[in-house]
């Protein structure tokens, strides 16, 4: 019992950090939609409310989050207007409803299959998208377009318009966002920016000459029935699908960040159900589509949670923040909210992910760049997540295989070594572990991969891994030996790769693998059978 207070101490603590940060973030992605900041509030309690109940990680924080945000912003533009907002609503239980039924007939599994590039491309673009959003918000200049490019486009021709107070006050948040960051990162850098801008615009009387977010409704729980009209339901339905997909890669991908860190087992079929019905719920309490959230999750993680009513705790500290600073919220300028979301945007473009997927492969260059161009030029986020998912599951029929993974054993006669496969029962006593590892391995095995590796691993141990019969990798596996290697490393073992042809070789270069295990513990294949090990073996022994 005294665990389980202990325990909830650091939740509650965790909760309370995150929501400093995702109150105003959630706020700010609601300007993404162009609707009023209250719905972002609306989506942060009742998803993290209904997510705590089903979900089942301890760090995740599930909320409205930039891609998803822009995704329903470019699906749903044409339908701006009086009835906006039940679209929204009507969207976000379509995708909520799509994402339980991906669990249900298991085709969740199929968002596994889905490349690291095409993650990264899609992150990438809508980065872009994100700051051209803002653009409005920031400078006070009407923009229209069909794509990015038309956009600027017409953000260029009009540069006369811009509202330089609105500007001014944008980039001061931004500035004030990154100095605070410099003087301590644990500091609750959004909220303590919002907070200062908005004291300034009121004490310099700026409240009658920009935009601010205004009088917030009394109530913060808005339930509302959901219009289901079959003349908007067919319109929509194909964006929500896509957004469905997307929304659980996101998931996805803060699971898997955060669970190299924590290690912890993740079921990704419960989690992606909670997502689910995180969305339904939101849906009929004024809310939009919500995903995991990277800064959040990492956020209660770094804090100290404990468990999933960490999200709990945040939810209720969301609620308890805006009834008390309610007078306060009101005066907040929106162009301090843009500020926000752009820094955040920027955030989100990782130059050190971006760089591999460049120099590992041509086809992970190529699905990058077709999926991030996607993303930017074409009108809708949602045909860029079809390109995304059509690639993956292209290269996954064309050329995956699951990998095969075995045990070997090895003897010490004279000064040299025989080596052979453990036969099933029979125990390894040597003082270190050999792998080998064959047949093309790619994206979609690299969770079969890993689970294998996991399985062979023990801490404080030696491990040679032969990749002589592998001829092909991609990056998505390069992570799996890296992390792998990490792990092996931090338990305060060692690792060698052998067999290692010379395409594979200059690809661990690219990928920093090769500096990260040390180039003497890379052994390039040799004529003799098992020789490149053989060597291995005796620097170990």
């Amino acid at each position: 019992m005294k665990l389980k207070l202990k325990n909830m101490k650091y939740d509650i603590m965790s909760g309370f950090s995150t929501a400093a940060i995702a109150l105003p973030q959630n706020m700010a992605y609601a300007l993404i939609l162009d609707i009023n900041p209250v719905y972002g509030i609306y989506a942060s309690i009742i998803s993290m409310l209904t997510a705590t109940i089903f979900g089942g990680s301890s760090f995740l924080i599930v909320g409205p989050t930039n891609m998803m945000a822009v995704a329903l912003a470019s699906g749903l533009d044409t339908f701006k207007g009086s009835n906006y907002l039940e679209v929204i609503f009507l969207t976000t239980f379509m995708i909520g409803l799509f994402q339980y039924l991906f669990v249900v007939f298991k085709l969740s599994d199929l968002v596994q299959y889905i490349s690291h590039p095409v993650i990264v491309g899609l992150s990438t673009g809508v980065s872009i998208l994100i700051i051209t959003s803002q653009l409005k918000n920031l400078t006070g200049v009407e923009i229209t377009g069909a794509n990015i490019l038309a956009k600027l486009w017409y953000f260029f021709i009009n540069l006369g318009e811009v509202n330089y107070l609105n500007l001014s006050v944008g980039f001061l948040t931004i500035l004030f966002i990154y100095s605070l960051n410099k003087i301590n990162p644990k500091l609750p850098n959004f909220l303590l920016s919002i907070v200062l801008v908005t004291i300034l615009t009121t004490l310099t009387g700026l409240t009658d000459k920009i935009l601010m977010v205004g009088k917030l409704p009394e109530s913060f729980i808005d339930f509302n029935l959901i219009s289901f009209k079959w003349s908007v339901i067919r319109q929509v339905y194909p964006q929500a699908f896509s957004f469905a997909i997307l929304g659980l890669i996101q998931t996805m991908t803060v699971l898997q960040s955060v669970a190299l860190k924590t290690k912890e087992n993740i079921s990704y079929e419960q989690e992606f159900k909670a997502q689910g019905l995180a969305n339904l719920t939101t849906s009929f309490f004024s809310g939009f589509a919500i995903s995991g959230s990277f800064s959040n999750t990492f956020a209660n993680y770094q804090a100290g949670a404990r468990s999933k009513l960490s999200q709990l705790f945040c939810a209720f500290a969301i609620i308890i923040f805006s009834i008390f600073l309610r007078p306060a919220i009101q005066y907040i300028p929106i162009a301090g909210l843009a500020g926000l979301v752009i820094t955040a945007a920027i955030g989100i473009i990782d130059i050190k992910d971006i760089i591999p997927n460049l120099k590992t492969t041509k086809g992970d260059a190529l699905i990058f760049w077709t999926t991030f161009l996607a993303t930017i030029i074409l009108p809708n986020l949602d045909q860029a997540v079809y390109l995304g998912v059509l690639i993956s599951l292209f290269v996954v029929i064309k050329i995956s295989k699951e990998p095969q993974v075995e045990l070997l054993h090895y003897q010490r006669k004279n000064d040299d070594y025989y080596l052979h496969e453990i036969k099933p029962g029979q125990a390894d006593l040597t003082s270190c572990k050999v792998i080998d590892i064959s047949g093309d391995i790619h994206f979609s095995a690299a969770q079969n991969l890993t689970d294998k590796l996991n399985d062979l691993y023990t801490p404080n141990s030696s491990y040679i891994i032969r990749i002589r019969k592998v001829k092909r990798i991609d990056i998505t596996i390069l992570k799996v030996f890296s992390e792998f290697t990490d792990t092996v490393i931090n338990s305060g073992g060692s690792i060698k790769f052998t067999g290692l042809n010379n395409r594979i070789y200059q690809m661990f270069i690219n990928y920093g693998l090769a500096e990260k295990i040390g180039d003497d513990n890379l052994y390039q294949p040799e004529k003799g059978f098992f020789e490149a090990t053989k060597k291995a073996i005796k620097n170990i022994d």
